[in-house]
């Protein structure tokens, strides 16, 4: 049984204030509303069951349990409710692609593969027709009557908290290379391109800071959405692990079957002067460097997509375009296909996971490049957040400019394409530039 509410729209910050403490909560943030994508935000509370990868985990028997999950309580898409009613919701770590592909781990993993909850109690709030919803799903003898009057009580309560920003304890962040040391580095991948290993390969410095064991990381949350909007903005309390994010970036995305990815590649910053940002847009336009590394990962989403689409299906409906965002404008591409009809998250995990764009091309050999050089855990940077509906629908983001707090570490990385024709300081600079906004969130001046 499945129960909802319709009530006049309110701004999902009040909500987030009032459960982003509980262990649990999850907010799929769109604080920028795209012409593309961005029209719902979704606030997922009380988790009726979570998955936690351990050492005796095998991602094969966990795609089956969560398929058959997400079978049990199948829904049908109705086009008056938001795309997400309920399902499965959380992250799946970049280090889960060891158990996918061949790919040596040099490097102790800090955090779970992944964590997800069983999610049937969720705000969604359509930033376009300004309406908030309240939706329960049955799951097994749940009273979902009872529950979406508990939600009714949340909402009721938001209306009247005040959204302010508060002062954060000050940190001090600290990158785990020099720029000597990150430029070494490019060199070493420019040495794998001329030897023809790879064609492009994504190389990341992490930054990270002690924490104090109060930090609030609710308000740094409030204050990354606020000068860093993003339609794919995430915040994740699951315990010992908190994920802040605000991702520019789709990984994938499935509705009525019909799957689409739109990697990003290629970056230049953004000026105030709109004559100035207007040239920064068409030199990124044209620039053949950008636009080679993005129609390489976009060659390399084609072939993952054809593993799991029906082949005639698969198109490039949009290659290279200009995305503007808070400071930073992206060359974005669009490949999309129909899913085969016996296609499921067993399939499609296996198959595009994790997203070319933050690995390089050839996928496999450059994730393993990635491994020798970073000679550090990804963890949550570059997997995915997201969620996997009852009703068939997925949307997933890369986990790209995201911050992580695990136990009394923050960290983040920020990384970029090496080609032949990188030149190593700009490559070193682009990282600092996509570090900005989070280290302007987590050092306020």
């Amino acid at each position: 049984m499945f129960k909802h509410k319709i009530l006049p729209y309110i701004n999902p910050e009040q909500i987030f204030n009032l459960v982003a403490k509980c262990p649990g909560s999850i907010f799929l943030d769109s604080s920028l509303v795209h012409s593309h994508y961005g029209r719902y935000s979704y606030i997922l509370v009380n988790p009726e069951q979570e998955f936690i990868a351990n050492n005796t985990s095998s991602i094969q028997e966990d795609l089956v349990t969560w398929n058959n999950i997400l079978q049990q309580y199948k829904s049908e898409i109705d086009r008056e409710l938001p795309p997400f009613t309920g399902g499965l919701c959380g992250y799946l770590s970049y280090d889960l692609s060891k158990q996918i592909e061949y790919i040596p781990s040099t490097s102790e993993e800090v955090v779970p593969d992944y964590i997800l909850g069983l999610y049937n109690q969720v705000f969604a709030f359509d930033h376009i027709k300004q309406q908030c919803f309240i939706m329960v799903t049955s799951l097994d003898e749940v009273d979902t009557e009872h529950i979406l009057d508990s939600l009714l009580n949340l909402y009721n309560q938001a209306k009247n908290i005040l959204v302010v920003n508060e002062s954060l304890p000050l940190i001090k962040l600290k990158s785990n290379y020099t720029q000597e040391q990150y430029i070494q580095k490019i060199v070493r991948a420019k040495d794998y391109i001329l030897n023809g290993d790879i064609f492009e390969v994504n190389l990341s410095q992490c930054f990270s800071a002690k924490l104090q064991s109060d930090y609030p990381f609710n308000l740094l949350y409030n204050r990354l959405r606020n000068i860093n909007q993003s339609p794919f903005g995430a915040y994740l309390n699951l315990g010992k692990v908190k994920i802040l994010s605000a991702s520019p970036e789709r990984f994938l995305s499935i509705k009525d079957r019909h799957i689409e990815t739109r990697p990003i590649k290629g970056t230049i910053s953004r000026s105030r002067e709109p004559n100035i940002d207007k040239q920064l847009i068409d030199t990124l336009r044209h620039s053949p460097k950008d636009r080679a590394e993005n129609i390489m990962i976009v060659d390399l989403m084609r072939n993952d997509l054809s593993k799991i689409c029906i082949l005639p299906s698969v198109v490039v409906s949009s290659l290279c375009e200009v995305e503007s965002f808070s400071n930073l404008h992206h060359l974005v591409s669009v490949v999309e296909g129909d899913l085969e009809p016996d296609r499921s998250i067993l399939d499609i995990i296996p198959a595009c996971f994790p997203g070319g764009s933050i690995t390089g091309a050839p996928k496999i050999r450059a994730m393993q490049i990635i491994e020798e050089l970073e000679g550090s855990s990804r963890g949550i940077y570059c997997g995915c957040i997201g969620y996997f509906g009852f009703n068939g629908n997925v949307d997933l983001s890369i986990a790209i400019r995201t911050i992580v707090l695990n136990n009394d570490t923050l960290s983040f990385n920020v990384g970029g394409a090496v080609t032949l024709d990188s030149d190593s300081l700009n490559e070193y600079n682009e990282t600092l530039l996509k570090a900005q906004k989070l280290i302007e969130a987590i050092m306020p001046n």
